[in-house]
């Protein structure tokens, strides 16, 4: 099995990551109308020959969140539909065209830690994309960085926090990946990656919450 871009890429390897999607039980006992809805973009680019997942670091200076890896992304407008919020805020937040993006599908909501945020991913391949060449927000974004397949199926990298009885996916990298952010990485990934090579040992090692907390999502 292959991390290659033209492998994970191809047109029977993307039909399959969005089948495999669309099956993911819900995570959300109650959806409910009440919850305030978001929805961020899970993007996708080849870099270096590798496919990458990209990510920003939440500014400092937020009253909320600050400091935290998160996905572009942010609460729907009124009557605004998730998939062209998803878009509207990745261009808002890193300058990155919506006709640059091609959308793959949706993925199932979860709820954010205070349980009154609905957050929907939407998984998509941003084309010609160049990190350096990107816009951020400053007073948004700190930092936009990405994560190779490759780094993610290290299991060197992989650790856990526990958090009401479940362990969540903690990904260690230049900045540590964890939280609502983690646990949407970890079923894209599921759903993405051949088994044989994503394969996570995320028990190794525990991380206590007060020592995520700068950069969680």
């Amino acid at each position: 099995m292959s991390i290659l871009p033209e492998s994970l890429l191809s047109t029977l390897a993307r039909q399959s990551c969005v089948s495999k999607l669309k099956d993911v039980p819900s995570l959300v006992p109650s959806p409910g109308e009440s919850k305030v809805k978001a929805a961020v973009l899970l993007p996708l680019f080849v870099q270096n020959g590798e496919v990458h997942i990209l990510y920003t670091l939440r500014s400092s200076n937020l009253s909320s969140h600050s400091g935290q890896v998160s996905f572009p992304g942010g609460k729907l407008d009124e009557n605004e539909k998730v998939i062209d919020a998803a878009l509207r805020e990745t261009y808002e937040e890193i300058g990155v065209p919506p006709e640059s993006v091609d959308v793959w599908c949706e993925m199932s909501p979860l709820q954010g830690r205070d349980k009154t945020v609905l957050i929907t991913p939407v998984v998509a391949f941003i084309k010609n994309l160049s990190v350096n060449n990107l816009t951020p927000n400053v007073d948004e974004v700190d930092e936009i960085f990405s994560e190779p397949m490759s780094f993610f199926c290290d299991q060197t990298k992989h650790a856990h926090l526990k958090h009401e009885n479940y362990m969540l996916p903690v990904f260690l990298g230049k900045h540590k990946i964890w939280g609502i952010t983690g646990l949407i990485t970890h079923i894209f990934l599921q759903c993405f990656l051949p088994s044989q090579l994503y394969q996570t040992d995320f028990g190794r090692k525990r991380y206590k919450l007060e020592e995520l907390l700068p950069s969680k999502l």
